[in-house]
């Protein structure tokens, strides 16, 4: 087998291999060297390059695909607008033609083709450069398969660039996906360096305590404790790779996008390009009636009351009616919806604090163009799923343990004694304290993708936790079966001649 003998040199800021307009759209500060510059180690470069791109967030509409499937159908979240294809999510009328859902579906297989096209690339190379190669595009490939689960249940595998013949193949069974994301996660996380072994030039490249973090959290999805301890424990009692940043706010700044919690950053940068002025993290959130963003979905009442008094987490996440933003001139003004009369039946007073930043940081002073980033992966995520297996497997004192890192952190690293609020939560008992951890994740992780995820998992580990809960907020129409899954879009079943075919509940 043959080597690549080139070397990756240290990208200092920019976590990509070589020059890729549609990853970061700026200059690479660095490449990959030698006196002889082969065509097919540019191509794999650039191959990697584009594999990264999927969490850049420069696709000006990608915010429509994953909101609509990840925070809409959730209970921490309330809407502000009339487009039907996010009111169907959100209203649990699931329609197989929402444009969202199906350009969700075309656009994760893009980015799991990318990366196969890198492993087609490498496959006749055998040395530690090619595995490296190889290691980052199996870890994307194994999220972007586990992502689309998440969505759909039962989707089509695809485990190598796809021959003309084999374009439309039928689902696999979740096994089947579930043993290729096992299995890709496996091997990233014995071919990839650890944060620390990347550098400091190369933060944001995902890395072996990533790849343990994801696993941990598949395992966990599937109610295997043994597994899903078994690698949160590595991540935050052994390797040591990753820390809960002592600022809770600061995560969510743009200087905060490689905290040492940041185990998988976005890598959104603003640039001038026509038709990507807006970050699509950004731009569908901000606050309702003001101008600063579209709002078309803030958080919900239910959701901001279900903090604990005093958590300062509260301040950090939440932007209340009668805020000022620092170094903004002009008038918030909020909506209000009025009857006929002119009466006020409804008001917002919530807009998510995590997307508001001070004016001083907006590019060209436009709101929508902030540098901010979803977080894909953080460490408190991996705390806290360390806590429910430990408390899922009877390890109650490391469960309680790890719970209270989190709250520690919230309380701005000060115990309750000091702070006075945030009790610790010993000595309640398993289902108590699943319970609190449950209700923990809600708060620590808001507005980042998980609630809706951890709402279907919860049903399966207490029969109809997620159906009473619905029914209890009045969005009674709820039926587990027919949607803790989207249908999968009606274009590729119809394209696929009948070789694709709906989920089965929804048949």
């Amino acid at each position: 087998m043959k080597q690549i003998k080139t070397y990756i040199m240290a990208l200092a800021g920019t976590c990509i291999l070589g020059s890729c307009s549609d990853f970061l759209d700026v200059t690479p500060q660095g490449e990959l060297t030698t006196d002889l510059y082969f065509s097919q180690e540019e191509r794999i470069n650039e191959a990697v390059s584009r594999v990264y791109s999927s969490i850049n967030w420069r696709f000006f509409r990608l915010g429509t695909m994953y909101f609509t499937t990840h925070e809409f159908p959730s209970d921490d979240v309330r809407m502000n607008t009339a487009d039907a294809n996010f009111l169907t999510a959100y209203n649990f009328q699931y329609d197989p033609n929402n444009v969202y859902v199906e350009r969700l579906w075309e656009r994760w297989y893009q980015y799991i083709n990318d990366c196969n096209q890198v492993l087609e690339l490498t496959k006749d190379y055998d040395d530690e450069t090619a595995a490296l190669y190889n290691a980052q595009a199996r870890f994307f490939r194994a999220y972007w398969h586990f992502d689309l689960m998440n969505v759909f249940g039962e989707v089509v595998l695809r485990d190598h660039v796809p021959a003309e013949n084999e374009y439309n193949i039928p689902k696999s069974s979740e096994e089947d996906i579930y043993r290729l994301v096992i299995s890709d996660l496996e091997y990233a996380i014995e071919h990839l360096p650890t944060r620390q072994e990347w550098g400091e030039e190369n933060l944001g490249r995902v890395t072996k305590g990533t790849a343990k973090g994801i696993l941990a959290k598949v395992y966990l999805y599937r109610q295997d404790y043994e597994n899903a301890y078994k690698y949160a424990n590595e991540v935050v009692n052994v390797d040591h790779e990753y820390s809960l940043d002592p600022d809770y706010r600061n995560l969510f700044s743009i200087q905060g996008k490689y905290s040492s919690e940041s185990m998988m950053p976005g890598h959104y940068i603003y640039q001038n390009i026509e038709g990507r002025l807006r970050n699509p993290y950004v731009e569908f959130q901000g606050i309702p009636g003001s101008g600063l963003g579209s709002a078309y979905f803030v958080p919900s009442d239910e959701f901001v009351s279900a903090y604990e008094e005093g958590d300062p987490r509260k301040e950090a996440t939440i932007f209340e009616k009668g805020e000022t933003i620092e170094g903004y001139t002009g008038e918030i003004t909020w909506l209000e919806e009025k009857d006929e009369a002119g009466n006020v039946v409804s008001e917002f007073n919530y807009a998510n604090k995590k997307v508001i930043w001070p004016a001083t940081q907006w590019p060209d002073n436009d709101f929508f163009k902030q540098e901010l980033n979803l977080p894909f992966l953080r460490f408190a995520d991996i705390l806290l799923v360390y806590a429910e297996s430990a408390n899922e497997l009877g390890k109650t004192t490391e469960a309680e343990d790890a719970l209270e890192k989190v709250r520690f952190r919230a309380r701005g690293n000060q115990t309750y004694a000091e702070a006075g609020v945030l009790p610790e939560k010993r000595g309640l008992g398993k289902d108590a304290l699943r319970e609190i951890i449950w209700n923990e994740r809600r708060i620590e992780l808001a507005f980042e993708g998980n609630r809706w995820f951890d709402l279907v998992r919860y049903e399966k580990v207490v029969p109809n936790y997620t159906t009473n809960l619905m029914h209890r907020k009045g969005r009674t129409n709820f039926d587990y079966a027919k949607h803790s899954k989207f249908p999968i879009p009606t274009y590729y079943i119809t394209s696929s001649e009948g070789v694709l075919t709906q989920n089965p509940a929804r048949q």
